[in-house]
């Protein structure tokens, strides 16, 4: 549908509201996809940086339950992936609003090696759905479906 990346994820935010401006979406469902997926990006932005306790504190709070800060980062740090940089980071495919609370994100994601030790998992770019769910204090990620080896 449209190229997300660091600073340009507000065009996919205009890609999104097409359908409201012909008519054929309600703006609030538009609004909260639009911020469903630059929360995503912010969070994929994190992971390029390797700035794994800011992606912790983004994830929900279910799954912030499942393991401690430091053993989150320790993981994503052993992933040996981290996302691509800029324009190739996120590529948006569809963000489907399932609730006020809901939003799945797919599109593809770059990953590439990070160079620290020898990935777990093939870093290659592929199409991922990410549910997003919003909290009181804004749109969360489920963490484990950040680690493939949960």
């Amino acid at each position: 549908m449209g190229c997300v990346f660091r600073s340009g994820w507000r065009l996919s935010s205009l890609l999104l509201l097409l359908p409201v401006l012909m008519g054929a979406a309600d703006p609030q469902e538009v609004e909260r996809a639009a911020a469903a997926t630059g929360a995503l990006v912010e969070i994929l932005n994190l992971w390029h940086v390797e700035d794994y306790g800011a992606i912790y504190d983004r994830g929900t709070t279910t799954t912030r339950r499942l393991f401690t800060r430091e053993e989150f980062i320790s993981r994503m740090k052993a992933l040996g992936c981290r996302t691509t940089c800029c324009h190739t980071t996120f590529e948006l495919t569809s963000a489907d609003y399932r609730s006020p609370e809901l939003v799945v994100v797919t599109g593809k994601v770059g990953l590439e090696f990070s160079g620290r030790v020898v990935p777990r998992f093939q870093c290659t770019p592929g199409v991922r759905s990410y549910p997003m769910t919003r909290e009181a204090d804004g749109w969360r990620i489920d963490l484990t479906l950040i680690l493939p080896f949960f």
